[in-house]
């Protein structure tokens, strides 16, 4: 039988969630996946650990993490809510969880196969695998079917869950825009989101692997602080990447072109003049010693070279001998280490991408579009993204309960 109560197209985490929840109110549902497996992204998230949400319990506190678009969720989120979420995966999916650093949520098993197999096995009977959506047919402001290459099917309702364009590989390409722009919706150009920054200085490749912690990262823009983020910075071949360049890239998808300057401050708890009268007694103390054999007390092994090169200093010079200027130089670097980006890590490495269906064409309170009446949307194909530590697939898992409820 080709119809349904429900048809979700995209079996990613919001069409999974969707599903089971279909279920559980006893629709004749069918999710129909281009895959030859269910939640290919949802297996690669949180480095393969699945990282399912924020514990942010407090719904303000919760909707302010998002910057972008964030009051558009509270009504999501105060119906379905991150209690609601842990809830779910334990008591309903029966998977154990743990809270980490920064209140991210994983399952206990460190294993985001046991979410994903959780949602297939619970879900088998109703995802047509491997079937490419080819066209949505619409007729007087209605979905009438969709046209698959294994045939067409219909429902009262649907819901488009097919993401947005990051980790192409994993079919995210983009697909669920032109479907709803072919139904009338308005898109917003997309960019690629929660990615590394890619560096002109040569030094960055041979930092590859290094990790700085409590470091404050600065955005530069017409020469002021433009945004800055306190936390973990690591360096890549390319340039730097890590939760402070991922969250600070939220805000410059459309810098690149022009390029812009990055700043690490390596010291950031310390004011300047503290910190010159630190490295003044260490210089002091250290005497015939090499500079470049003290400074290992500052800061990691791997970045003495490149601190001491930004600096100016000879790295055999001997710290008795080194004068005020020389010391003042350090201190400037320790305190700000500039970066020249020109580009980014690309669609292949971002988390979430900006843009998509214009949330003004989407009732808030039921997910379903003021264009098509037996539309609904979910997940990364909105307009809407929150910063890295399982926000973003709390979106996922809260509008896909409000626009399953709607049905």
């Amino acid at each position: 039988m080709n119809n349904y109560d429900l048809i979700i197209i995209g079996a990613g985490a919001s069409g999974l969630m969707a599903g089971i929840l279909a279920k559980d109110k006893g629709l004749n549902f069918l999710i129909i996946e281009k895959n030859d497996r269910v939640g290919m992204k949802l297996g690669i998230t949180g480095k393969g650990r699945c990282n399912i949400t924020n514990h942010i319990t407090d719904l303000n506190d919760l909707v302010n993490k998002y910057t972008h678009n964030g009051k558009f969720l509270y009504h999501a989120f105060n119906e379905f809510s991150v209690q609601d979420t842990l809830d779910f995966f334990e008591k309903r999916l029966n998977i154990p969880l743990k809270t980490e650093r920064g209140k991210r949520v994983f399952p206990k098993s460190d294993s985001s196969l046991d979410i994903v197999n959780a949602f297939y096995n619970e879900l088998k009977e109703n995802i047509l695998l491997e079937t490419t959506v080819q066209e949505i047919k619409k007729k007087d402001g209605v979905i009438t079917g969709v046209v698959t290459d294994k045939g067409k099917y219909m429902a009262d309702n649907y819901i488009l869950a097919t993401g947005g364009k990051t980790y192409p590989v994993t079919g995210s390409t983009g697909d669920g825009y032109t479907f709803a722009e072919s139904l009338g919706h308005t898109l917003h150009p997309t960019y690629p989101v929660l990615l590394g920054f890619k560096c002109r200085e040569s030094f960055v490749r041979d930092l590859a692997g290094l990790t700085l912690k409590f470091v404050n990262v600065s955005v530069i823009k017409d020469s002021k602080v433009y945004k800055e983020a306190f936390g973990s910075t690591l360096f890549t071949h390319e340039g730097i990447s890590g939760p402070t360049i991922l969250n600070l890239s939220q805000y410059t998808y459309d810098m690149y072109e022009e390029g812009f300057e990055v700043r690490i401050d390596l010291k950031p708890r310390v004011k300047f003049s503290e910190l010159d009268k630190r490295v003044n007694e260490l210089l002091r103390d250290s005497g015939g010693i090499q500079i470049k054999n003290v400074l290992g007390y500052l800061m990691p092994k791997s970045l003495i070279p490149v601190v001491l090169e930004l600096s100016l200093l000879i790295p055999e010079k001997e710290c008795c001998n080194i004068t005020r200027e020389e010391r003042l130089r350090l201190v400037n670097v320790l305190k700000g280490i500039s970066f020249r980006v020109y580009g980014h890590e690309g669609w292949e490495r971002a988390v979430v991408n900006t843009g998509g269906v214009d949330i003004r064409e989407i009732d808030p309170n039921t997910m379903g579009s003021k264009v098509v009446k037996n539309l609904s949307f979910t997940g990364d194909i909105l307009d809407v993204f929150g910063p890295t530590g399982g926000f973003n697939l709390q979106i996922a898992w809260s509008s896909s309960f409000i626009a399953v409820e709607g049905v």
